[in-house]
C-alpha cells in the first residue's frame, strides 16, 4: 500500500482512484448548480418587488429581460450539466411559480405573456447553448 492510503486514501491531494480533471469537473458542476439557485433566488427576489411604475425603455421592454433571464438560468443550468428535459421542465416550473406568486401581491399581476417570454428564453437557450462536455 502506498503511505497515503493508509491516511484515508488521499493522494497527492485528491481523492484515490478519482483523476484530478473528473474532480475538477465535479467541482464546476456544483458551483454552477449553486449559482443557478442563486440566481433563481434573485429573479424571484426582483420578481416580487412592488413594480417601480417607471417607464421602460421602449414598449414591452420587460418580456426582453424575461427571455434573457430565462436565457442565462439556461446557460447556468446547462454548466451545472443538467439534462435539457430536467432542465426546461424546473425554468418553466420556476416561470409558472414566479407568476403565480405575483398574483398574490398587491403590486404585481400574472401574466401570461411574461410566461411566454420566459419559454422563449427557455427555447433560445435549448437552440444555442449546447450541454457543457
Amino acid at each position: 500500500k502506498h503511505p497515503a492510503q493508509a491516511q484515508g486514501g488521499v493522494i497527492a491531494g485528491r481523492l484515490q482512484g478519482v483523476s484530478a480533471p473528473a474532480a475538477l469537473t465535479a467541482t464546476r458542476r456544483w458551483v454552477y448548480a449553486l449559482m443557478l439557485l442563486g440566481a433563481m433566488a434573485g429573479a424571484l427576489y426582483f420578481a416580487l418587488l412592488p413594480s417601480h411604475g417607471g417607464d421602460d425603455w421602449f414598449p414591452q421592454a420587460d418580456k426582453l429581460l424575461h427571455a434573457a433571464t430565462f436565457a442565462f438560468l439556461w446557460l447556468l443550468g446547462m454548466r451545472a450539466r443538467i439534462k435539457p428535459l430536467g432542465l426546461a421542465a424546473l425554468l418553466l416550473t420556476f416561470g409558472v411559480g414566479i407568476e403565480v406568486a405575483q398574483s398574490f401581491t398587491p403590486d404585481r399581476e400574472a401574466s401570461l405573456v411574461n410566461l411566454a417570454a420566459d419559454v422563449a428564453g427557455i427555447a433560445l437557450g435549448w437552440r444555442l447553448i449546447k450541454p457543457a462536455t
